[in-house]
């Protein structure tokens, strides 16, 4: 089994190598880069915003068709947001094996911060993580350093590690075997 990472055209541009050999000692498996061939839709305009679950339903199309059976994680840098959240870092859907990582609130620039590529690359390595590890069947966890633990705010996804607690290290490792 591995992982397949589709990367936006608009997502940070150099990250992708970094990024791909992080995930791949996260989860012990390999992972694998490719330019999306996923349009990013669902474009709301009076937010500002894209519907991270429209996006998702064509990415859930796209690896049915293209017969993967692989988890897929989109990379984009749009601003996403889901029914009932102002905006989220990223959305999983287990039942079908894709997931959605948005770089815009991960950036420093959001914040009015100078840009630092090893902050985002930390922040992205762990929120891809999370929503990985959903794929895997894995749901929020209470530890505030576990990767599964959900943060609501930058601050509470920089607090995390990379790495899973050993409960949900366990769970992880049920998963990846099935």
């Amino acid at each position: 089994m591995d992982i397949l990472v589709l990367w936006d055209n608009d997502a940070p541009p150099g990250l992708q190598l970094p990024f791909t050999r992080a995930l791949s000692m996260i989860f012990s498996l390999e992972v694998k880069v490719e330019e999306s061939p996923i349009p990013v839709n669902g474009y709301v305009g009076s937010r500002r915003q894209v519907d991270a679950g429209q996006t998702l339903d064509s990415l859930d199309i796209y690896r049915h068709r293209a017969k993967l059976h692989s988890p897929v994680l989109l990379v984009v840098s749009d601003d996403l947001f889901c029914k009932g959240h102002e905006f989220v870092f990223g959305l999983a859907r287990p039942d079908v094996g894709v997931a959605i990582l948005s770089t815009f609130r991960l950036e420093n620039e959001y914040y009015g911060l100078p840009h630092d590529d090893d902050a985002l690359l930390d922040r992205m390595v762990k929120e891809a993580a999370h929503e990985i590890g959903h794929l895997f069947s894995l749901h929020h966890c209470a530890e505030e350093e576990c990767i599964m633990h959900n943060p609501l705010t930058l601050e509470e996804l920089d607090r995390k590690r990379r790495h899973f607690c050993s409960p949900c290290e366990e769970k992880l490792n049920r998963g990846k075997s099935r």
